[in-house]
């Protein structure tokens, strides 16, 4: 792209309906687990129905790539918001743990392609020297929905239930799909690109199964980061409604609240920051902030040390998640970002996928403290690798 702008129509128009499906996705981070748990789950079957998501999430995306190639990312997003809002509407139907399970991994494939394709057509609409500008104000959307949504689905469930809470959140993936349908699918591969995707179809067509249209080699490193991260994300999204309904914290929404104007205050400078300065300066004390947060939860016997530990995770989810997305774009070819955002938001959930169960299983057997010092080591475990494999390495 020629242009320096930031805010064109596409980027605009996925932006907005992206903050929306996000909003109506989120109302059910905070809810799911306590669906679950009215239905008589315990925190290691709810770990379970976190994982069934997160590898539906997974497999669709890797999947997703021959199909945009005819169909286009247009259409594929808004098959999955449909599909994901017919899966809202039927959830407050079901009554077993196992109906939900099946559910979740129905809506996955859509939800997990629909943030894929939304990432991949964002960063198609932005200049590569404000990539990372860019994508921090395309995912201040979610950061705003995160502070809305999940105080939405815990009002609806507290005042009406669960069913009207389920179709609060169907609206707002329809009105999603609604608005992606007005916007466009940017060209942004060049000629010599164009033959390199036509010899791929040739080979594809003459029987020989190519890897490179799942992965690429060049996302190991930060695929192993990504992981890491997902899984101290998982800590914190997860249990934290139901660690404050054990311990007796209050104003669990202002948790949510805290974390996510810390999250949008961050991204208005580090995006700009990182593009000039490099990623490398803004990844390691994301890390170290994601570490401070969690052993702080860990140590949560009060409302007030509860939103100290939030405000922690709101500095290092609002340092690292977009730039670990920025850092896996640009590790690319414009021609490759499909791959490229199917891979961060994977392992973002296979990390997710490990996470979930395993500290659902040590919040069980050795209770909440545990589990979150165990976050705190994996944290740990990101900066260690960060410093010894980690480096941004840009293709343009």
């Amino acid at each position: 792209m020629n242009s320096d702008k930031i805010w064109t129509k596409g980027f605009s128009i996925v932006t907005i309906s992206h903050s929306i499906f996000a909003l109506g996705g989120f109302m059910l981070m905070p809810t799911i687990p306590l669906f679950l748990v009215a239905l008589g789950a315990v925190e290691s079957q709810v770990g379970v129905v976190v994982t069934a998501y997160n590898v539906s999430c997974i497999v669709s995306r890797f999947l997703i790539n021959s199909v945009l190639e005819k169909i286009g990312k247009k259409r594929v997003m808004i098959a999955g918001l449909i599909l994901s809002t017919i899966i809202m509407a039927i959830y407050g139907k079901v009554e077993s743990i196992g109906a939900v399970a099946a559910l979740r991994v129905i809506q996955g494939m859509g939800l997990g392609t629909t943030s894929a394709i939304a990432a991949t057509m964002a960063a198609d609409f932005l200049p590569d020297k404000r990539r990372g500008q860019g994508i921090g104000y395309f995912s201040m959307g979610v950061v705003v929905a995160m502070t809305i949504a999940p105080a939405i689905g815990l009002y609806m469930r507290d005042n009406y239930g669960f069913m009207p809470m389920f179709l609060v959140a169907a609206c707002a993936h329809l009105m999603a799909a609604i608005m992606a349908s007005f916007t466009r699918e940017p060209d942004i591969i060049s000629e010599e690109q164009q033959r390199e995707a036509q010899q791929e179809k040739r080979e594809e067509k003459t029987g020989g199964f190519q890897w490179r249209s799942l992965y690429d080699r060049s996302l190991i490193v930060p695929s192993v980061i990504v992981l890491l991260f997902g899984i101290c994300r998982s800590v914190d999204l997860v249990y934290i409604a139901l660690f404050a309904e054990e311990r007796n914290l209050g104003h669990l929404s202002w948790y949510f609240a805290i974390q996510t104007i810390t999250m949008f205050c961050v991204r208005l400078v580090v995006g700009r920051f990182a593009d000039r300065k490099g990623r490398n300066l803004v990844l390691i004390p994301g890390g170290f902030a994601m570490l401070a947060a969690l052993f702080t939860l860990s140590l949560a016997n009060t409302s007030a040390i509860m939103l100290l530990g939030s405000f922690f995770c709101g500095l290092g989810v609002g340092v690292l998640a977009p730039n670990l997305q920025v850092w896996v774009l640009n590790a690319v070819e414009p021609a490759r970002r499909n791959v490229a955002s199917a891979s961060y938001y994977s392992f973002m959930d296979i990390g997710s996928a490990i996470g979930a169960p395993l500290m659902g299983i040590m919040a069980e057997h050795f209770g909440y403290t545990v589990m979150f010092r165990v976050g705190a080591c994996v944290a740990l475990l990101y900066i260690v690798c960060y410093f010894a494999i980690g480096r941004e390495k840009k293709v343009q």
